[in-house]
């Protein structure tokens, strides 16, 4: 009796227990308590609890954090499926999903707002709504992606493409905007001027991207007491001219044409990296641009073949090196060499390529004179196919890097260089990859470790 009286006792406790850990600890909490919790999740997420409960049906509309329309995935889709008549359809679903959402929505402040996905001049008055919406609900982070599809032109310059968007200016004399801190435009037509006027009236702006924008010609960024650290100039193909002086630029990037880049002040800028038909202009005048001595970190996006480094870049703070570009064995990439050896207290080397041809047979080529390279602990290389071109700079690597504790050989078949573009390779091709790689990493230095992708 006394053991099925303790049974009992142990049963309904055990009842309580599972009947506190069922229960519902969440909606009890107040409305604000539950919008912060709703703000942690993406907006899709938080969307979705609007059928737990007729209270939580509009709890979702509150959130402050974040609204965030990225497609990227279906335009991903489409450009390398070559599912072209897919677009339209998509984008009249994309442009009646975001409308819906910025009707139900009724927080009263946004940290941030993004739209990408390709959305031609036919929906311009609802991407001029979307703007206006995220200004007038105090956004801080704005992202405008509305990036063109390429569906067969790859190759080609911005104004083989439909026209652009042009950004209401109107958006401009919001004093709202003086509360933006990150600012993205992709595909949309700004002047300079208009760049300029975000520059002198948000006070707070930290990163600023303009990217295959026509309308940008000449740009000025001045301003000493500027919070900008992060600038990203890309694929503006009209631009002419850029002058830079901000006190606290740290990080910076340019691809595009070869256009008269000035840089006055810029005493932390640390950061670097260029592309585009300038990257092959400026690899021969590292000398001549005297901020190259502060740059710590340093990247070069060629677009064409391996070209001929100059033989005595200033270098010498470089510490992270990172060179993209496409190659065939007819070419070296040993060309690259004094530019790894320009640069002293280099610790990490990154090299990214794609095949652009098919293997060709001819002798391995080797530096007269090479140096140490002392203080390179880490490399990485993309793209590592077994050819005679890649095999060259990796036994290059090997014999010089003295203090090499890690390497990573990526041998996928895939487009490092642009990666949009899809690129694959047979598999045969990517295991003889790797096993040529397994070879190669028995000259490794004793204690180097080996990564194998």
């Amino acid at each position: 009796m006394e053991n099925r009286l303790h049974l009992n006792s142990k049963l309904h406790k055990c009842s309580e227990t599972r009947n506190i850990l069922l229960a519902d600890w969440i909606s009890p909490l107040p409305d604000d308590i539950l919008v912060i919790i709703l703000s942690l999740l993406t907006m899709k997420e938080a969307a979705r609890t609007s059928i737990l409960a007729r209270r939580w049906r509009n709890l979702w509309t509150l959130i402050t954090s974040s609204l965030e329309f990225d497609a990227s995935n279906v335009l991903f889709f489409i450009k390398n499926r070559g599912q072209g008549a897919l677009l339209e359809p998509y984008r009249l679903k994309y442009v009646k999903w975001v409308n819906q959402v910025l009707t139900l929505h009724k927080g009263a402040t946004l940290d941030a707002f993004k739209v990408h996905f390709d959305i031609d001049l036919s929906f311009k008055s609802d991407i001029d709504n979307w703007i206006k919406f995220a200004i007038q609900k105090r956004v801080r982070r704005l992202k405008v992606d509305l990036e063109a599809t390429r569906l067969k032109t790859e190759g080609c310059f911005l104004n083989q493409l439909p026209k652009c968007y042009s950004f209401p200016t109107e958006c401009l004399c919001n004093p709202n905007i003086n509360l933006l801190t990150s600012l993205t435009l992709n595909y949309i037509d700004v002047t300079g001027e208009n760049i300029e006027y975000f520059l002198s009236n948000c006070p707070f702006l930290e990163f600023l991207r303009v990217s295959s924008s026509p309308g940008l010609v000449h740009l000025k960024v001045f301003g000493m007491s500027l919070k900008l650290k992060y600038l990203d100039i890309v694929h503006c193909q009209n631009l002419e001219s850029l002058e830079i002086s901000a006190g606290n630029l740290a990080f910076f990037t340019y691809c595009g044409p070869k256009a008269k880049l000035r840089f006055r002040t810029v005493p932390k800028l640390t950061d670097v990296t260029f592309g585009g038909r300038y990257c092959g202009y400026i690899s021969n005048k590292f000398n001549r641009r005297s901020f190259f001595s502060q740059v710590e970190t340093l990247g070069l996006h060629f677009r064409l073949d391996a070209p001929v480094f100059f033989t005595n870049p200033n270098l010498r703070n470089v510490k992270q090196l990172e060179l993209r570009f496409n190659i065939t064995d007819r070419f070296t990439l040993l060309s690259c060499t004094s530019l790894i050896e320009a640069c002293p207290l280099l610790h990490k080397f990154t090299l990214l390529f794609t095949w652009i041809g098919p293997p060709a047979a001819r002798k391995l080529r080797k530096r007269r004179s090479e140096l140490p390279l002392k203080c390179l602990k880490e490399v990485v290389l993309g793209g590592f196919r077994g050819g005679i071109a890649d095999v060259e700079i990796a036994k290059y690597l090997f014999r010089n890097a003295v203090s090499l504790e890690k390497i990573r050989i990526d041998t996928r078949g895939r487009n490092l260089v642009n990666p949009w573009l899809e690129f694959a390779a047979g598999e045969e091709e990517n295991l003889a990859a790797k096993e040529y790689a397994r070879k190669l990493a028995g000259k490794l230095s004793p204690g180097a470790e080996l990564l194998l992708i």
